[in-house]
């Protein structure tokens, strides 16, 4: 039991000590912080932007529809078949039915002339309107629909569909190589500068290695506080990342009409805040346990007055 109590109050004090590292190292600190936050900052902000692009691109592909008119002698059982027929197809997301009625009056409230169509035989047919899941697959859906009895035709647009698959895988890989590049950057920079850090204060562990100290002893008020630093990092990166994307979305939404409001960002911040701590703690452990070892390792000492 008391071997238990000494390790335990131990272990607090080594805590305590950690903590009190960040506060003696000022400048050693603020310098970890500020490179750990910059990091994930710019991998936060990288994500965000790949998030809106993919949010707009969406939008897009929602309008590129295809239009699937049916045959005027088509009775209502054959029209109900018609669309189980095409949500049985593979690609279809979804199959909405519009009448000749509602297509005429939508014609009727675009025209500014609607007053010559009162009275006009409504010459359109009913149709359907359709979506798919992926839009690299959108010709071969295309054909499906125009095989199915009962289709007088479709009407779509190809090229623009061809074009937002290409872009959005385009997208997809530029950002996550983006993303991957700025993380291992990140890790080369962080390393560096816990290097440092532990450069500066080999005195301080020439001294406790010089007094009996365990390597148990000097690693953990080490590791305590980059861990303390990585949180820190991470939480002021998602504060950070929440306040510019806001203003940024507000400023480009007045600018820019075709932003628009932009994704919600705070359905985004709880996984920010979760990767970016679990990522500053990493590199915090990571970075004092790899960076102080070299030192623990050293039989020999350099004396006092020659560091």
């Amino acid at each position: 039991m008391k071997k238990s109590k000494s390790s335990g109050s131990s272990l607090g004090y080594l805590t305590k000590e950690g903590f009190r590292n960040l506060r003696v190292n000022k400048l050693m600190t603020f310098a970890s912080i500020t490179v750990l936050f910059s990091s994930m900052f710019l991998m936060g902000i990288a994500f965000m932007i790949y998030t809106n692009i993919e949010a707009m691109v969406a939008g897009i592909e929602q309008e590129n529809v295809i239009l699937v008119y049916i045959e005027d002698d088509t009775d209502a059982v054959e029209v109900v078949n018609l669309k189980t027929e095409i949500m049985n197809l593979p690609n279809v997301k979804s199959c909405d039915f519009k009448s000749k009625d509602e297509a005429f009056e939508e014609i009727k409230k675009e025209y500014d002339n609607a007053e010559y169509l009162d009275g006009l035989e409504n010459p359109l047919p009913d149709s359907y309107i359709v979506t798919v899941l992926d839009m690299t697959q959108f010709s071969q859906t295309v054909a499906q629909i125009k095989g199915l009895d009962n289709v007088m035709r479709t009407r779509e647009n190809s090229d623009l569909a061809s074009k937002l698959a290409s872009a959005k895988k385009a997208i997809s890989v530029v950002s996550l190589v983006i993303i991957a590049l700025l993380f291992i950057v990140s890790l080369f920079i962080i390393s560096n500068t816990v290097k440092i850090t532990m450069f500066s204060r080999r005195l301080e562990i020439s001294i406790m290695k010089s007094v009996g100290a365990t390597n148990r002893f000097i690693r953990w008020p080490f590791l305590v506080e980059g861990v303390l630093i990585g949180i820190i990092s991470g939480i002021i990166s998602t504060l950070a990342i929440w306040g510019v994307y806001t203003l940024g979305m507000r400023f480009l939404s007045r600018s820019f009409s075709i932003m628009g409001k932009g994704v919600d960002i705070t359905v985004y911040l709880p996984y920010l805040l979760g990767a970016f701590l679990i990522l500053g703690i990493f590199t915090g452990i990571f970075g004092s346990a790899t960076s102080i070892r070299k030192y623990l390792k050293e039989r020999k000492f350099v004396e006092l007055e020659d560091l």
